[in-house]
C-alpha cells in the first residue's frame, strides 16, 4: 500500500508568520535572522511540503504494514527507509546546521513548521534522526572538549544517529528506579552494563553508528535521581583520536509488538551483557545526568507536541476532504421531503460541529507551538545581546511555561481529532484505505512517551506555576494576555470573546489559588487529582487566546479586501476563534465548579479497588 495520504494547508503557517505574529518586521528584521525574506522561507515551507508529500508520505501506510523485524540480533527496518534516510540526508540534513558545517541558519519558529509535516507526513521515520540536532546541542553544553571534538560534528550533521536511553523494565517514569551501573576504569572511561527498554529507534544500520545517551549509575552513586549520570555509548567505540573502534556489546534482544509507529524500532536494549561496553562520562561529571538530560527531554518535548499536530492536522484535513465530496443522506429539515436532494456530508450540522473542533483545535495547537517557538527564536537570536534582557527572560519563561502544556495538551487533543475523523468518515473512516485508523494508533502513544501527561501536570502545577504561589512565569503569561485583553476595543465585533476570555482567565486564577489554600489546610493530596485538569484548562486559555489572536489579524485582512480564497480563510479564522471559545472554553469554569465541590474519589479507600478484582481472573 503506497497510497500518499498527508495533507496541510501551506496557508496556515503564512498567516501565523506574516498576519498574526508579524515575524519579518521583528524576528526576521536584521540581526540573526536578518538573511531569512518573506520569500526564502515560503520557498522552504513550499520544498518541505513536496518532500512530505512526494517522499515521506508514500512510505507511511507501507510502512506501517511492513513494520520492524528482529532478524538474529539485526532489526530489519521497513524496506523503503534506506533510500528515504539518503534523500532525506542529502535535501535537508543540513538545514539547521550553522553556517560553519554547510548549511544555513533559520530560526526555530520555521523549523518547528517545517518538522510539523515530515512528522506529520511519517512520523515512524523522522524518529530515526530526531535527537541528533538536541543530542549535539547537549554535548555543546555539557560535555569536555575531547566529547565535543568526537560526537558534536556527527550529530549535527547527521552522520551518526543518537538514542535517548532512560527507561528500564522497572523504571518508566520514575527514573529513581535506574540499575543500569558504569564503573570507573584507570583510563577515565567507564564500563557499562544493564538494560534498556522501549528505546525508540534503539538499533538500525541507517548509519555507520549510533550514540547512545544513558542515564545509569556510578560506583559511588547514591539512590534516587540525584545518583544518576549520563553516559556517552557508542555502537561502535570511537577512540580518543577519532577512529571508529570494534562493536561496543549494545545488543537488541527483543522488539515491541505495539499498536501503532510500527516503523519505528523500539528496542529492548542491554549493555555489557556479552562483552565489556565501553563509555563516556559526559563532561566528566558524576551524578548530574538528570539535569544534564532535561536539554534533551525538553527538546523531546515540544517534539512530541510537533508529531501529534503533523498527524492531527492531516487527518483533519483527509476527514474534510471526506466531508465535502461524500453525498448521503438529506438536511434535517427536508427529512420527510421525498424529492429533496442528497447532500454531501459537510451539509450536516454535526459533522460541521466536529470538523469546526477538529480545526480548531488544530490552528489552536499551531499557533500554540508557534508561539513557543517564536519565543525560543528569540532566545537564539538575543542570547548574546545584554540590552535585550527583558526580552531574554520573557521569553525563556515563556518556553519552559509552555513545553509541559505542548506536549501534554497537543497530544491529548490530537488523539480526539483523530477520533473526530474517524467519525466524521464513518464506516469509511474505520477503514484502512484513508489511513485515519493509522493516524489514531500512532497518535495514542504521544500522551505517554517522554513522560506522561500526568508527569506534565506534575511539572506545569509544581515547577513552573509554583504550586499557585505566583511564579514569575505565571505573572510573564498573565501579563501577556492581559496585555492583548486591553485591544479589545479595536475589535467590537469580538467583545463576546474577549470577555469569555477575561472570565476564562480569571477562573484559571481561582485554581491556582484554591491549590494554594489546599497547601495552606495541609490537604496537598487534593492536587494531583486535579492536575492533569488544571494543565487542560490553561491549555484551553492559551489556545482561546491565540485564536481570538488569530480572529484579530483576520478582521485585520479582510478590512483590506483580499481575494476570494484569502477571504474565505480569513472567515474561516474567525469561525475557528468563535467556535472554541464558545464550545471548549466553558470546560475551564466546569473544571473549577469541580475542584471547589468534588471529593468523591480522593479519600476513596483502597478496598473498594481489592474488592472489584476479587473475582475477576
Amino acid at each position: 500500500m503506497n497510497n500518499q495520504i498527508y495533507k496541510t494547508d501551506l496557508q496556515d503557517f503564512l498567516f501565523l508568520l506574516w498576519n498574526q505574529f508579524s515575524l519579518d518586521d521583528d524576528l526576521f528584521k536584521g540581526g540573526k535572522f536578518g538573511l531569512c525574506s518573506r520569500q526564502a522561507i515560503e520557498e522552504i515551507l513550499q520544498r518541505a511540503k513536496t518532500f512530505a508529500c512526494e517522499k515521506l508520505g508514500t512510505a507511511y501506510q507501507a510502512s506501517d504494514i511492513e513494520g520492524c523485524k528482529l532478524e538474529e540480533g539485526n532489526v530489519v527496518l521497513p524496506s523503503s527507509y534506506k533510500e528515504l534516510w539518503n534523500d532525506f540526508q542529502k535535501e535537508w540534513g543540513n538545514l539547521s546546521v550553522p553556517e560553519e558545517f554547510g548549511g544555513f541558519d533559520i530560526p526555530p519558529v520555521v523549523m518547528q513548521m517545517v518538522l510539523e509535516m515530515f512528522m506529520g507526513a511519517n512520523p515512524s521515520f523522522m524518529t530515526y534522526g530526531g535527537f541528533c540536532r538536541p543530542s549535539a546541542t547537549l554535548v555543546d553544553k555539557y560535555g569536555s572538549d575531547i566529547q565535543k571534538r568526537l560526537f558534536k560534528n556527527k550529530l549535527e550533521e547527521s552522520q551518526w544517529t543518537s538514542c535517548l536511553c532512560l527507561t528500564e523494565p522497572q523504571a518508566g517514569s520514575d527514573v529513581s528506579l535506574v540499575k543500569s551501573k558504569a564503573v570507573k576504569q584507570d583510563n577515565g572511561t567507564y564500563l557499562l552494563s544493564g538494560e534498556k527498554y522501549l528505546i525508540s529507534a534503539g538499533m538500525h544500520e541507517l548509519t555507520d553508528n549510533t550514540i547512545y545517551f544513558v542515564l545509569a549509575r556510578g560506583e559511588s552513586s547514591t539512590i534516587g535521581t540525584y545518583g544518576l549520570s549520563c553516559f556517552i555509548v557508542p555502537k561502535f567505540w570511537v577512540e580518543e583520536n577519532g577512529d571508529v573502534g570494534d562493536f561496543n556489546h549494545v545488543e537488541c534482544v527483543d522488539l515491541a509488538d505495539k499498536m501503532g509507529f510500527k516503523g519505528c524500532a523500539n528496542t529492548h536494549l542491554t549493555f555489557g551483557k556479552n562483552g565489556k561496553c565501553r563509555a563516556y562520562l559526559l563532561g566528566d561529571r558524576e551524578n548530574v545526568g538528570l539535569i544534564q538530560f532535561l536539554t534533551l527531554m525538553n527538546q523531546a518535548r515540544i517534539s512530541t507536541g510537533v508529531y501529534a499536530l503533523g498527524m492531527a492536522s492531516s487527518a483533519y484535513h483527509n476527514a474534510l476532504k471526506f466531508a465535502l465530496n461524500r453525498p448521503q443522506g438529506k438536511k434535517f429539515e427536508q427529512s420527510f421531503n421525498p424529492r429533496a436532494k442528497t447532500v454531501n456530508i459537510v451539509e450536516h450540522l454535526d459533522v460541521q460541529r466536529m470538523l469546526l473542533e477538529m480545526k480548531s483545535k488544530v490552528e489552536g495547537c499551531r499557533a500554540l507551538i508557534a508561539k513557543l517557538s517564536i519565543c525560543e527564536s528569540y532566545v537564539s537570536k538575543y542570547q548574546d545581546q545584554a540590552d535585550k534582557q527583558v526580552i531574554l527572560e520573557e521569553s525563556q519563561g515563556l518556553v519552559d511555561l509552555l513545553t509541559p502544556v505542548v506536549k501534554a495538551y497537543v497530544s491529548d487533543q490530537a488523539w480526539r481529532i483523530c477520533e473526530l475523523a474517524i467519525q466524521t468518515c464513518g464506516g469509511r473512516g474505520y477503514l484502512k484505505q484513508l489511513g485515519l485508523e493509522q493516524y489514531a494508533r500512532d497518535v495514542k502513544v504521544l500522551s505517554i512517551w517522554e513522560g506522561t501527561n500526568y508527569v506534565q501536570s506534575q511539572d506545569l502545577i509544581r515547577d513552573k506555576l509554583g504550586l499557585g504561589n505566583e511564579s514569575k512565569l505565571y505573572r510573564i503569561f498573565r501579563s501577556q494576555i492581559n496585555g492583548f485583553l486591553d485591544k479589545s476595543t479595536d475589535y467590537p465585533d469580538l467583545e463576546s470573546e474577549f470577555k469569555s476570555l477575561k472570565s476564562a482567565l480569571e477562573s484559571l486564577d481561582e485554581m491556582l489559588k484554591l491549590v494554594r489554600q489546599w497547601i495552606k489546610n495541609k490537604s496537598m493530596e487534593k492536587i494531583p487529582a486535579y492536575s492533569t485538569r488544571i494543565l487542560q484548562a490553561f491549555g484551553e486559555v492559551t489556545l482561546s487566546w491565540l485564536l481570538i489572536a488569530g480572529a484579530c489579524a483576520a478582521r485585520d485582512e479582510l478590512s483590506r479586501m483580499p481575494d476570494e480564497k484569502l477571504k474565505s480563510y480569513c472567515e474561516g479564522k474567525i469561525a475557528s476563534a468563535k467556535f472554541f471559545v464558545f464550545n471548549i472554553l466553558p470546560n475551564v469554569h466546569s473544571t473549577l465548579s469541580i475542584m471547589k465541590a468534588d471529593e468523591s474519589f480522593i479519600k476513596l479507600p483502597h478496598q473498594v479497588w481489592a474488592y472489584a478484582t476479587e473475582d475477576v481472573e
